[in-house]
């Protein structure tokens, strides 16, 4: 087992280079990233407590490289040019990507390797991704982390080298345990648009519980700082670990450890592999259905001295064990002891992405950049290379097709066949989410779109 000695030895006056995105509330107001954002919904993610702060702790230098951002100024082969100069330029030892979708090329990552520089992938909810996106990335890079316990053995067997860890947590925060501040009995940070929350929120209101929520299609946004006191100042912090619009699997929220790093108390519906992080009812406390959660509910809100018992054991070890920095920190001792014993010289075969896959997501993607493009009045070449990069992953995109003939008609016509454009694509999705909340039908239709892609 490598020593601390020679892992900090290891990392002296080495440099890593961060390509992530960042997105603030303000960029729901850019020209041109609030089209991705809503069209995509990503959530507001503190890259620098996660990732550059932890980092910044290990390596002398730590390059962070906004991709989004720098795609949205310069345009996508630009972008991924000026990666390339940056790996050549700086020598990395390590470049990590925070993968999103479809902005980094895979020439990058393959260039990037040839300039002598490890890569590491950071996926994200692979319990329903691996299938239509994080497998197909596996051979461009050196070392693949998912929070996926599931996914691990899927990785594996591509050949990959994988690396399983914790979700994106954050640091502990303090709290005066003696007089615990409360103005929530029951909270909720996220979306309640996934049906079956709509049905939890529902059984807890019908039953004379009220949720406070915060988040999109409730309370409204919050930012990093006011979400942790939420949580702090909850006697009850609701979590729930389906995810996926269609495949609705249970997964390992990183929400779990940041109300435990909080000091708050966490409610969750149990995902598979939480016993592995925290004591269940002795940490955290868990549900299964509607039933359980309304009984435990009722329970925790009485037992006043148990529930902050639970709170307390999940603050020591989640700050113990579960911060960003020690994640990150494990990550890196992993790779360099498998380095160290020789690993890393096998590849994941390259695989082939079905039609289907690649017309609802890498040909979806360009696509709406270059629906935003044209919309926002960007030179023509910009939309043009990325609506023809859409439909060179899928001549099938008809809204591709669509805006591409459009384009070049006068300015003044767009603003109707964008409209009608809208209307009539909009119809399918919105019968397909009706569908989905008939009982039957819908889990016929998530497991009818999990065959296909």
């Amino acid at each position: 087992m490598i020593t601390e000695k020679t892992y900090s030895s290891m990392m002296n006056n080495e440099t890593i280079i961060l390509l992530t995105y960042y997105y603030h509330q303000e960029d729901q107001y850019h020209r041109l990233l609030r089209h991705i954002i809503k069209a995509y919904c990503p959530a507001y993610l503190p890259w620098d407590i996660y990732l550059r702060e932890p980092l910044e702790k290990i390596f002398s230098r730590v390059i962070v490289y906004d991709y989004l951002k720098r795609r949205a100024e310069m345009g996508l082969d630009a972008m991924n040019e000026e990666i390339i100069s940056l790996v050549r330029k700086e020598k990395p030892k390590y470049v990590v990507w925070t993968s999103f979708y479809y902005d980094v090329r895979e020439t990058t990552l393959e260039a990037i390797r040839r300039a002598g520089s490890k890569t590491l992938g950071f996926f994200f909810d692979d319990e329903w991704r691996f299938d239509s996106y994080s497998r197909f990335w596996a051979p461009y890079l050196d070392y693949c982390v998912t929070n996926s316990i599931e996914a691990v053995p899927k990785y594996k067997a591509l050949s990959a080298n994988v690396i399983d860890t914790v979700p994106n947590t954050g640091i502990a925060v303090d709290r005066d345990w003696s007089d615990p501040e409360y103005k929530y009995d029951v909270s909720f940070v996220g979306s309640i648009n996934f049906v079956d929350r709509q049905r939890y929120m529902k059984t807890l209101r019908d039953n004379g519980i009220p949720v406070r929520l915060f988040g999109k299609g409730s309370g409204g946004y919050v930012t990093f700082d006011d979400m942790l006191s939420v949580f702090r100042t909850s006697r009850i912090n609701l979590n729930f670990s389906k995810a996926g619009s269609y495949h609705q699997v249970r997964q390992i929220k990183g929400r779990v450890f940041q109300v435990c790093l909080a000091g708050g108390f966490m409610l969750t519906e149990y995902a598979p592999g939480l016993e592995k992080y925290f004591k269940i009812g002795k940490e955290i406390a868990c549900f299964e259905n509607e039933a359980e959660l309304l009984q435990k509910t009722r329970y925790y809100l009485e037992h006043e001295a148990e529930r902050q018992a639970i709170a307390k054991a999940g603050r020591e070890r989640a700050s113990r064990e579960h911060t960003s920095s020690s994640m990150v920190s494990k990550v890196f001792r992993e790779i360099e002891q498998d380095l160290l014993s020789g690993g890393n010289s096998h590849r994941a075969p390259k695989l082939k992405t079905p039609l289907i896959t690649r017309t609802i997501y890498p040909s979806d993607y360009h696509f709406q950049w270059g629906r935003a493009l044209l919309r926002e009045h960007y030179p023509r070449e910009r939309w043009r290379g990325s609506l023809k990069l859409s439909l060179a992953y899928s001549p099938l995109n008809l809204s591709a097709w669509y805006y591409l003939i459009a384009g070049p008609l006068p300015r003044f016509t767009h603003g109707a066949l964008f409209a009608m454009h809208d209307s009539a694509v909009g119809l399918p999705g919105r019968i397909l989410r009706r569908l989905r909340t008939i009982p039957y039908i819908g889990k016929a239709v998530r497991s009818l779109v999990k065959k296909l892609i």
